[in-house]
């Protein structure tokens, strides 16, 4: 756990009480310091047990203040540490509650102190006390907000990425769809007309030395090239969301737990039971973290803060992965099934690719995507 200056603050006044309960000549004092000191290193505690951490400390305060009445300015420190740092406390039920443990304890100490003058003694004492503990309450709340905010743009982050690749494919797909339906279709019908006109130059005979036919052959020629290179082209732009360099980008399933930890850290509730892949083909494992990665993406943007199981297993004759997720738990995100619809017909075209299998709907409260990939094809 990492230590923060807190923790380093506490540590020095325990040890200042600690060294206090050794020089003191009272052996009143020397007892007071010393349990002061450990009710002070019992606070270091606060992360895991809040509300007993509080217990703890302020018992421990209650037993110092009978032991030594006259309590130090060191020990009163201490008291004061002790609601500052329950206020810290890691959600405001349990600040309250160990306010509440604090101000009963010290007032139970303070009823039978013989130094304390009167109710206006323990009011003030606990008024200040409070402002103390509302201090640390407050900047726990700032630093949570904080944190919420920054989770957030996490996820602003994530979607807007997300909507920009997929904004990407459909143009990519639209465009190929255009230069299928005019270029492809145009190039084709020159490539069956010039050789109709050489046909027909070769039946007529008016073409004796053949240069007229030469010329329409380069022209043929040529188109025909244009059309293979026009088809190449149209293959790339269907396959490249599916074919990404893996090499070249890193990616594949053993980057799988540093997704989930990713969706872990924007909301999720995920999980990862994956079996070894360690020999796919880089095509199909760029290809499955792609799959798993949009499936995130999706429970994200429609289901934020919701449990999601990720499985991956490797069957004889295909890869299967599972993205299965519960129901929101956070504010945000849309229904689901609402939207474009992109990251789903992306996921689908890489199934395809692989001669793989995908079914996706609704499951309970909420939502599942089971693929299957088969092994035996390496695009």
């Amino acid at each position: 756990m990492r230590v923060g200056p807190v923790d380093v603050a506490l540590g020095v006044l325990a040890l200042a009480l600690l060294g206090a309960a050794v020089h003191d000549a009272d052996p009143a004092m020397r007892y007071g310091s010393a349990v002061t000191g450990v009710a002070v290193l019992l606070l270091l505690g606060r992360h895991r047990r809040p509300t007993a951490t509080a217990v703890g400390c302020f018992a421990l305060v209650a037993v110092a203040m009978r032991l030594a009445p006259q309590a130090s300015a060191l020990m009163f420190v201490a008291v004061l540490a002790g609601f500052a740092v329950v206020g810290t406390a890691p959600n405001r039920r349990a600040a309250l509650a160990g306010w509440a443990v604090g101000v009963l304890v010290l007032t139970g100490a303070m009823a039978g102190n013989p130094y304390v003058e009167g109710v206006g003694d323990v009011v003030l004492t606990l008024t200040f006390c409070t402002i103390v503990w509302s201090a640390g309450l407050l900047a726990a709340e700032r630093g949570r907000a904080a944190t919420r905010a920054e989770e957030h743009a996490d996820q602003v982050r994530l979607r807007r990425d997300a909507d920009l690749a997929t904004a990407t494919a459909h143009e990519r797909a639209r465009i190929a769809g255009e230069l299928h339906d005019v270029v492809s279709h145009g190039l084709s019908l020159v490539v069956v007309q010039v050789v109709a006109a050489r046909m027909e130059l070769q039946d007529l005979g008016v073409d004796p030395a053949g240069s007229v036919d030469r010329r329409l052959g380069v022209v043929e020629e040529t188109a025909r090239e244009g059309l293979a290179d026009m088809r190449r082209l149209l293959g790339l732009l269907a396959t490249a969301t599916a074919t990404e360099d893996a090499t070249a980008a890193g990616l594949g399933l053993d980057r799988l737990p540093g997704l989930v930890d990713q969706a872990r850290a924007a909301g999720l509730a995920a999980r990862l039971d994956m079996d070894s892949a360690s020999d796919l083909p880089s095509g199909l494992d760029a290809a499955a973290y792609r799959i798993v990665q949009e499936a995130l993406t999706n429970v994200l943007k429609h289901a934020p803060g919701a449990a999601v199981l990720v499985t991956v297993r490797r069957l004889p004759d295909v890869l299967r992965l599972e993205v299965r997720n519960g129901p929101a738990r956070a504010v945000g995100g849309t229904l689901v099934g609402a939207g474009a619809g992109y990251g789903l017909v992306g996921m689908q075209q890489r199934v395809q690719l692989y001669d793989g299998t995908m079914v996706a709907g609704p499951e309970g409260d909420g939502f599942a995507i089971v693929v299957e990939l088969a092994l035996e094809r390496v695009p």
